[in-house]
C-alpha cells in the first residue's frame, strides 16, 4: 500500500466522516418521530447497511471486472452491467421485505410494538415497518445505481483505484440519502389507513415476486447466469447481515431512553458505524482485486505487507475518529442538540474505534481469503459481511466506550 493509496482512502474516509454529519443530524433531529414509533430505530442499521453492502459489493464487483480487463470502462449497457442491475435490485427489494419482517418480530419481544404511547397489534406493526422499509428501499434504489457505476467507471477512467475510494463514497452517499428517505417514508407510512398499507405493500411484495421470476426461471438456461450466481452467493450473507444489523438495532433500542435525553450521541453513531464499514470496505475491496489479480496469495498467516496495511489504518483512525467526534460536536453546539464535553466525546469516540479496528482488520482479510479458496467471488461475500458486523461490533464498541466513561 503506497502513499498513494494512503492519501486516496484518507480523503475519501474524510468525506464519508463529513457526509453522515447529516445522517447524523437526521438521526438525532428525528428523536421525536422515533419516540412516537420506537421500533423505527430497529429499521435504523439494516437500512443503511443494506445500501451499503448491496451497492458497494456491486461497486466492487465492477472494479474487479475493471481490473481483470472483462470490461472497459464505458457507460454501455453490457450483460456484466444489466446482470448486476438485476440482481442488486431483486436483493434490496427482498431484504427490505425480509428486514421490515425480522424488525417487527424483535419490537414485539422488546415491548416496543407501540405507536404515541399505545400498543399495536403485531399484523399492524409487520405492515407499517414491512411497507416503510421497502418503500424506501425502492427510493433510494434510483439513486445508488446510477451513483455506484458512475464511481467506479469514473474513478478507473480517470487514473484512481476505484478499490481506494467505490465502498467509502458509495457509503457516504447510501447514508445521506438513507435516512432522510426513511424517515420520510415513516411518516407517509403512518399517515395513511391500515387498507392503503396493505394494498400499497401488495403491489411492492409482487413487484419483488415477479424480479425474482424473471431472473430464476428463464426459458433459456444461459441468460442471467452473473446474476444467478450473484443472487445465491448473496443471498445468505445478506440474511446473516441484516440479522446483525436488527441486533444492532436492539443494541441502540435497550438504551433509546438515554439516546434521546442525550440526542447529541445519535449524531456520532452514523459516522462513527460507517466509517468502520467504510474502512472494512477499502480493505475488502483492496484483498479482492489483489486476489484476482494474483498478487495476494490466499494464505492463512497474513503476510507482513498486509500486517503493516492494519497498522496504517489504526494510525488513520485516530485522525478519523477523532474527527468524528469533533465534527459530530460541532453540529451539536450549532444546532442546540443535547450532548456531553467535547473532551469526553472525542475520548470515546477514539477508543472505541481503536478496539474496533482490531477485529475489522483481521475479518477483512479472512473473510476475503476464505471465500476465494472456496470459489466463490470476494467482492461478493467480504463487503456485505465487514459492514453489517461492523454495525454490531462498533454499537457494542461505542457503548461500552460510554460505559467505562460512566456516560450511559
Amino acid at each position: 500500500m503506497d502513499s498513494r493509496d494512503i492519501k486516496e482512502s484518507l480523503f475519501a474516509l474524510v468525506l464519508v466522516t463529513a457526509g453522515n454529519l447529516i445522517t447524523g443530524f437526521v438521526l438525532s433531529s428525528s428523536s421525536t418521530l422515533i419516540s412516537i414509533l420506537p421500533a423505527l430505530i430497529l429499521l435504523v442499521p439494516p437500512s443503511i447497511g443494506l445500501r451499503g453492502n448491496i451497492y458497494a459489493s456491486l461497486s466492487s464487483r465492477i472494479n474487479s471486472y475493471l481490473h481483470t480487463g472483462r470490461i472497459e470502462p464505458k457507460f454501455e449497457l453490457t450483460t456484466e452491467y444489466s446482470e448486476n442491475l438485476v440482481s442488486s435490485t431483486f436483493l434490496l427489494l427482498s431484504f427490505s421485505i425480509i428486514t421490515g419482517f425480522l424488525a417487527s418480530i424483535l419490537a414485539s419481544s422488546m415491548n416496543l410494538s407501540v405507536f404515541g404511547g399505545e400498543s399495536l397489534s403485531f399484523v399492524n406493526l409487520s405492515f407499517d415497518l414491512v411497507t416503510i422499509s421497502i418503500l424506501a428501499g425502492i427510493v433510494s434504489a434510483f439513486f445508488m445505481i446510477p451513483v455506484s457505476f458512475f464511481i467506479s467507471l469514473g474513478s478507473f477512467r480517470y487514473g484512481w483505484n476505484p478499490d481506494n475510494i467505490s465502498a467509502p463514497f458509495i457509503t457516504l452517499f447510501g447514508d445521506m440519502i438513507t435516512l432522510p428517505i426513511l424517515f420520510a417514508s415513516a411518516k407517509i407510512v403512518i399517515s395513511l389507513s391500515l387498507t392503503v398499507r396493505i394494498f400499497i405493500f401488495s403491489i411492492l411484495f409482487i413487484l419483488t415476486v415477479i424480479m425474482g421470476f424473471i431472473t430464476f426461471y428463464e426459458k433459456r438456461g444461459k441468460k442471467h447466469l452473473i446474476a444467478k450466481r450473484i443472487i445465491k452467493e448473496s443471498f445468505l450473507v445478506l440474511l446473516l447481515c441484516v440479522v446483525l444489523d436488527i441486533i444492532a438495532g436492539a443494541v441502540i433500542g435497550a438504551k433509546i431512553e438515554s439516546f434521546i435525553a442525550v440526542a447529541g450521541l445519535l449524531t456520532v453513531i452514523p459516522s462513527f458505524l460507517e466509517d468502520g464499514g467504510a474502512i472494512g470496505g477499502v480493505l475488502s475491496s483492496r484483498f479482492g482485486s489483489l486476489l484476482h489479480l494474483g498478487i495476494l496469495q490466499p494464505k492463512i498467516k497474513p503476510p507482513k505487507e498486509i500486517l503493516k496495511i492494519f497498522g496504517i489504518f489504526h494510525l488513520m483512525g485516530l485522525f478519523i475518529f477523532a474527527l468524528i467526534a469533533l465534527l459530530a460536536q460541532g453540529m451539536n453546539i450549532l444546532m442546540g442538540i443535547e450532548t456531553i464535553p467535547t473532551v469526553k466525546l472525542v475520548a470515546v469516540t477514539v477508543l472505541a474505534g481503536q478496539i474496533l479496528l482490531v477485529p475489522l482488520n483481521f475479518m477483512a482479510y479472512y473473510f476475503s481469503i476464505v471465500s476465494f479458496r472456496r470459489g466463490i467471488d470476494p467482492d461478493n461475500v467480504g463487503i456485505p459481511l465487514i459492514t453489517s458486523m461492523m454495525d454490531v461490533f462498533g454499537t457494542v464498541c461505542f457503548l461500552l466506550a460510554l460505559i467505562l466513561f460512566g456516560i450511559v
